[in-house]
């Protein structure tokens, strides 16, 4: 099978090459996945630049985490699922997976089945972003039924934020995302109640206190207005010197940065959630296989509206 490879540490265009591999074989609790798309997110461009693993997250010269696609063959204790069914899956993660390939094996526990609204693209592109989102709200405990809660999203328009606002709504809350003007009708339109331009000094002071906050940018700190005693705030990122010590002071709580993991069972939440139309994902991009160097080009401009995919034949 044809798989992308890193030959070193670099930029993409130096280090990114298709190579031919054996296919892989399944284990007793693994699935093998004929592989439609991936989604690329920024901690693959960070572990490429790397060529080492980052932080817990383990490198590997075949990348790939994100995962959809068709299922090829099952290992002998899999009962869950079928070959055929369509799947996906934050694989391993924060392990080496390598599904950035035509196949891939993938533990059964963690896919679901792909929602059948959503193109495959949208499938491949959801997993990692999407449960992001969702750990970070476990661990602000806004779960089940958030009605008259308010969430601010800092980085409303990226892979994670996008995802996030659908989250906080479905789930009932009240919802207000950062973002720059040219990308807030796109918000308006999945749901998001009040949007900020984040280079608006003004308008973020102004944002009424909230009870969650959600960072996914870096150096994200929400406005201290925003931050009465009790408010959560959960980071994807690491807070900039001093930030914790000032959020405390304005009586925050949790101020934890979030470690996403592999989780077949809350996707199968997102899946229904999907199916509900209650949930979509944005694809600014969708690249076939060879093209995984501008894919990866595009989305290091920083200037990505949801998420970028590669697309497998």
């Amino acid at each position: 099978m044809r798989a992308v490879r890193y030959t070193a540490a670099g930029a993409a265009a130096d280090v990114i090459e298709l190579v031919e591999v054996a296919d892989p074989v399944p284990a007793d609790d693994e699935v093998l996945v004929r592989v439609g798309a991936v989604g690329l997110n920024p901690v693959d461009v960070k572990i490429r630049a790397a060529g080492s693993d980052f932080g817990p997250i383990e490198y590997s010269p075949l990348p790939g985490w994100d995962v959809a696609g068709e299922v090829a063959a099952v290992g002998a204790a899999v009962t869950s699922l079928e070959v055929g069914d369509a799947v996906f899956g934050l694989a391993r993660f924060p392990h080496a997976a390598h599904t950035l390939a035509e196949l891939a094996v993938v533990p059964a526990a963690d896919l679901a089945k792909a929602p059948t609204s959503w193109k495959v693209e949208q499938q491949g592109a959801a997993p990692l972003a999407v449960l992001t989102a969702w750990h970070a709200f476990e661990a602000a405990g806004l779960v089940g039924d958030a009605t008259g809660r308010r969430v601010l999203v800092l980085g409303g328009a990226g892979g994670v934020g996008h995802l996030a606002i659908q989250v906080a709504k479905a789930r009932g809350a009240h919802v207000i995302a950062t973002a720059s003007p040219a990308k807030h009708a796109v918000l308006a339109g999945l749901g998001a109640d009040e949007l900020v331009d984040y280079r608006d000094a003004e308008a973020l002071a102004a944002v009424e206190p909230v009870d969650v906050v959600l960072s996914t940018v870096s150096d994200g700190v929400p406005p201290l207005g925003a931050v009465r005693q009790g408010t959560a705030v959960v980071t994807i990122t690491a807070f900039p010197d001093g930030a914790v010590e000032a959020l405390r002071a304005a009586g925050a709580t949790g101020l934890e940065r979030i470690m996403v993991t592999a989780d077949g069972a809350a996707l199968a939440e997102v899946a229904a959630l999907a199916d509900a139309d209650r949930l979509t994902v944005l694809v600014d991009g969708a690249f076939p296989l060879d093209q995984v160097v501008a894919a990866q080009e595009r989305l290091e401009t920083g200037r990505v509206t949801g998420k970028v995919v590669v697309t497998v034949p």
